[in-house]
């Protein structure tokens, strides 16, 4: 038995893949695909956590900016809505991790 591979190569497959059943090779291959979705799996997580501590950080850094301002205040008045709105932006990027990483562990 041959294989034909793209560039006109010709290559010998081994007599031992003629033996194996389809129904065990079947099974062969789904449980490596089992194995590379779980490992996928666990990368994603693993992203998604880093994700979220980022954006927590973030999200703290721009409420502290916001409390720091209110301390101010009147001074720097006209600066409140643009770092509220930062704030605000952050919290919902935060928000949006947290419910894809709890879906994801579930």
């Amino acid at each position: 038995m041959a294989v034909i591979l793209e560039r006109g190569m010709e290559v010998d497959v081994p007599h031992w893949i003629d033996i194996i059943e389809n129904e065990d090779f079947e099974q062969y291959l789904a449980g490596i695909v089992a194995k590379s979705e779980g490992k996928d799996n666990m990368e994603d997580k693993e992203t998604l956590k880093a994700e979220v501590k980022k954006l927590n950080a973030r999200a703290m850094e721009a409420r502290m900016a916001l409390h720091d301002l209110s301390e101010e205040l009147p001074a720097g008045l006209e600066t409140v809505m643009d770092v509220a709105q930062k704030t605000v932006i952050a919290f919902q990027s935060l928000d949006a991790a947290r419910k894809k990483l709890a879906a994801a562990t579930s």
